[in-house]
């Protein structure tokens, strides 16, 4: 399903571009102006200036590529030239030193001069017969171009490191039609392309398309796509490198059945994808690729992309007003209203998938498919059920739920024997609840708590061990698990479960102790007894009594009226008997009864309501 949606976006995408088979957009950063010697006259920074917010909400200016129109790019492993190279290594044949600041061709495996000398008998075979003003300009570039005697070209010192990262393409002049877009050149692409299909159809196998239906040539090996974390030379969404994996006599991704057409589409769209920081996000390890289906998804994306990430990026110009108005929703903590962005198709069809790499292969972890309308409205439920406090508005995002479920960093480092991040099948499983609207996986649960009940506070940040994102974890996880049970915004005195009237009493006691002690307390009984009474409170429940009546000799007399009443109300709840165990739902329950006591404890009107 996947790999159809894929293929059908690509043709929606290539049919709005207008791009032909053979062809693909390739980001660029620099055009290489040619004089008609074929020197380097002068090299442009074509990228544009945009402006996108950090996480923190601060606007600041990055330099995006202009996408080009540039035939397929080779997928080959080692060392391939592409027809209208793009690679400064390729072209140049050259690699910045920092050390001296100028351009060397050598290196230890000299890959820079393979590179170029495979460049050079690539292009110039390619050149054979064409005969135009760009044509013989490109050509003269390459035969005169001597690497070892441009170490110094005061073109590429201009650009110094920035060579070695960027992408180029190739131009007689600044308006003038890039080489590629030449008329003799595009022609003879065609033919190549032409003869490579029909060899293909005379030496491929051929069977029915599983994705397109038809019977073609089918792909023996699927491209390669980089991928965020995974190999350097690319990573396979479909491969089968090992006879393990083959079955009736097929050999490779012969066992696929997908054709080379279709393989083409798909990989070609993910590229895309994941070049698109409109069309992505990153969560730890994995990456999140989203798409509407229709040849302009800009709106949806960009919404999307706010709504999960927190992400503001670039507005253009015909959807300027729709994005700024979710914007503003964005800031405020709510998901925009889709009926009130005219852009925005909220009957589209959308579609979510979540990868991790794994060496040579793509993983996808879940994929999803609704409307944008009911996404959007999974997401505003997603976070009315994070929402731990009625005055709170802030926006809980993906990161944000990342961050609370693993151990928190000291001092600039994290605990070795801890995982540095958050299982994908679990991150996978949370994003899908969000979605879908479906119930949150116990291991969210149960990590969360497990973090209330490890983490310490420390004087820098008294809110690590538990927060409102914490709190309100444990909060979503309960009311999707247990439909018919209500949390309520604060502490409600309606509410008579056991462990939610500890969590409560277990906050009692340790604002009385706090009160107890001038000045400030730096351990109090959360540190010692917080997480015995989060799971055996018959246990640790009398021994805080006493501890509490310890405490309580040393406030005044209003005070003690007003924690005894407090106290006897929640005992009489609980019958003056308290749990022996709780289990891991009635844990979360502790916590948001100690939270939300807390909150009561700690109001502004606390003084006021002691005197009444």
């Amino acid at each position: 399903m996947l790999i159809n949606a894929l293929c059908e976006y690509e043709n929606l995408r290539a049919k709005a571009d207008s791009a032909s088979e053979g062809w693909e957009k390739q980001p660029v950063h620099y055009l290489i102006i040619l004089s008609s010697d074929g020197r380097i006259a002068n090299i442009l920074d074509i990228r544009k200036a945009d402006k996108v917010y950090d996480k923190k909400g601060k606007e600041k200016t990055v330099y995006k590529p202009k996408d080009v129109l540039l035939p397929k790019r080779t997928q080959k492993p080692g060392i391939e030239s592409n027809y209208v190279e793009h690679r400064a290594l390729y072209i140049f044949g050259l690699n910045y030193d920092k050390e001296s600041g100028k351009f060397t061709p050598e290196d230890k495996t000299d890959k820079a001069k393979k590179s170029h000398s495979a460049f050079v008998k690539h292009e110039l075979e390619f050149m054979e017969g064409l005969d135009s003003p760009v044509c013989n300009a490109y050509r003269s570039f390459i035969e005169s171009w001597v690497p070892e005697n441009e170490t110094e070209n005061p073109e590429l010192m201009k650009l110094g490191k920035n060579v070695e990262n960027a992408y180029f393409a190739f131009s007689l002049g600044v308006g003038k039609p890039f080489f590629q877009e030449d008329a003799q050149l595009k022609e003879k692409y065609k033919a190549i392309l032409s003869a490579e299909t029909k060899r293909q159809s005379e030496s491929a196998n051929t069977a029915v398309c599983e994705i397109l239906g038809q019977r073609l040539p089918v792909a023996r090996l699927h491209d390669k796509v980089t991928f965020p974390f995974g190999q350097a030379s690319g990573s396979q969404l479909v491969s089968m490198n090992d006879t393990a994996f083959e079955s009736y006599g097929k050999t490779q991704s012969y066992n696929s059945n997908v054709s080379e057409l279709a393989m083409k589409q798909y990989t070609s769209a993910l590229k895309y994808l994941l070049n698109d920081p409109d069309h992505h996000i990153i969560i730890g390890k994995m990456t999140v690729i989203f798409f509407a289906m229709k040849e302009n998804d800009t709106s949806e994306c960009k919404i999307f992309l706010k709504s999960t990430s927190g992400v503001q990026s670039s507005v253009d110009s015909t959807s300027e007003g729709d994005i700024k108005g979710a914007g503003e929703h964005v800031k405020s903590g709510v998901v925009p209203d889709t009926e009130r962005l005219d852009s925005v198709d909220k009957n589209v069809t959308f579609y979510i998938a979540g990868f991790t790499p794994n060496g040579p292969r793509i993983c996808q972890k879940f994929f999803l498919k609704d409307s944008f309308g009911n996404i959007v409205k999974n997401l505003q439920k997603h976070q009315d059920d994070l929402r731990i406090r009625e005055d709170s508005k802030r926006q809980i995002y993906f990161s944000g739920i990342k961050k609370e479920l693993l151990q928190p960093k000291k001092g600039g480092k994290s605990d070795k024997s801890s995982n540095d991040d958050v299982p994908p099948p679990l991150m996978s499983s949370i994003m899908h609840a969000a979605f879908t609207g479906s119930k949150y996986p116990d291991g969210m649960l149960a990590t969360v708590i497990e973090r209330i009940k490890r983490d310490s506070d420390d004087d820098k940040n008294k809110f690590i061990k538990l927060n409102d994102t914490r709190a309100g974890m444990i909060k979503a996880c309960l009311v999707r698990k247990h439909r018919e049970e209500v949390i309520t915004m604060s502490w409600n005195t309606e509410n008579k479960n056991p462990a939610y009237l500890c969590g409560g009493l277990f906050a009692i006691y340790e604002k009385i102790q706090r009160d107890s002690v001038e000045g400030t307390l730096n351990t109090t009984i959360k540190d010692s007894y917080f997480s015995s009474a989060c799971s055996r409170p018959s246990v640790v429940f009398p021994r805080l009594a006493m501890l509490s009546n310890n405490h309580m000799r040393k406030l005044d007399t209003n005070a003690t009226v007003f924690y005894s009443k407090m106290i006897q109300e929640i005992v009489d709840g609980l019958d003056g008997e308290f749990p022996k165990t709780l289990s891991l739902d009635d844990q979360g329950r502790f916590i948001i009864g100690y939270y939300q006591m807390n909150q009561k404890l700690y109001t502004s009107n606390k003084k006021d309501e002691r005197k009444d």
